[in-house]
Formats: structure tokens, sequence, C-alpha cells
């Protein structure tokens, strides 16, 4: 098994994001900057440190129009921000800040969106034929962003959505 699948399948994600673009015509770093436009006022909004939210973040290109859009995987926010509210929040804030289409709803593992983030990657990674389509279909490689927190996440030094005061000890 490829082992970025396994390691993301570990974190316990919030939210699936699909992203489109209304302009075919922006950059890279454009997209890449609103994505983090969007996190970084949805983690306001509920209190939590950017550098402290979560995200696994690709890029793609349509099958049908061949237009870029980005699929992400995100966590970090406290429990009560799980809500179908929060996902339409999401949303309205794609739309404001000048993207195209959103859909973001409660990530559910048994939908399996670490696969769907990476597939087209096992085949890269075992550099043996596998899906041909897939794999092409992202530039013959798998790019994944990844945020900086998800590695402390993977090893063990941070919950999920639980916030901690200086000096606070769990309960024995």
């Amino acid at each position: 098994m490829n082992p970025e699948i396994y390691a993301l399948s570990l974190i316990e994600w919030q939210l699936f994001a699909s992203l489109t673009y209304k302009s075919e015509k922006l950059t890279d770093t454009v997209r890449i900057k609103m994505f983090f436009a969007l996190l970084r006022r949805q983690a306001d909004n509920f209190g939590v440190h950017f550098p402290q939210t979560i995200w696994c973040l690709r890029t793609e290109r349509g099958e049908a129009t061949g237009r870029i859009h980005h699929h992400a995987l995100i966590a970090g926010f406290p429990q009560h921000a799980l809500t179908t509210a929060t996902c339409f929040s999401f949303m309205k804030i794609w739309e404001q800040l000048g993207g195209g289409m959103a859909r973001v709803s409660l990530y559910s593992p048994l939908l399996d969106g670490v696969s769907y983030i990476l597939k087209g990657c096992e085949a890269e990674y075992a550099r043996v034929g596998g899906d041909y389509y897939e794999t092409r279909k992202f530039g013959g490689n798998c790019d994944v962003m990844l945020s900086k927190s998800i590695f402390s996440v993977i090893e063990g030094r941070r919950s999920i959505g639980v916030r901690r005061r200086r000096g606070q000890r769990e309960a024995e």
C-alpha cells in the first residue's frame, strides 16, 4: 500500500471539498491563495489559528471540460463547527472570494475520500501499469499539497479539534 494513502487515512478528516474557478486564466499561485484565504477566513470564524488547520489539497483537470479544480480534505476545526451550516458557509465564502462552484460536505470515512484525493498515486508509487488513464490525468505524477500541521498529527503530537490552554492538563 502507498505509504501516503496509509498515513493520510489515519487522520480524522472533518470536511471534503471540491472547488472550481470562474476563470481558467487564473495562475496556480492565485488558485492556491484563494484556497488559503478560504481556510483563513473559516479558521478565524471558529477561533482556530490558521497554522493549526489540517488540509490536503489536490489539483485535477475535469474529464469533460479539462477545467482545473481542486479537491481538499480539511480538519482542525472544533467539533461544534462540524455542521451542514459550516459546509454552506465554506461554499458562500468561496464564491465571495471569486471562486466558481464549491461543494463542501462533512467527511464520511465510508466514502474513502483519501483514496479519491490520491487516485492514481498507487500506480505512480508502484511504478507499474496501474490505471494508466487516472495516472496520466494528473500529468503522470501524484502532486498533493499538505499542510505543515498534518505531520504533527501523523506523528501523534496533536489531537484534531481539541484546544488546550497553556498549562492545562487532561483529566486523569
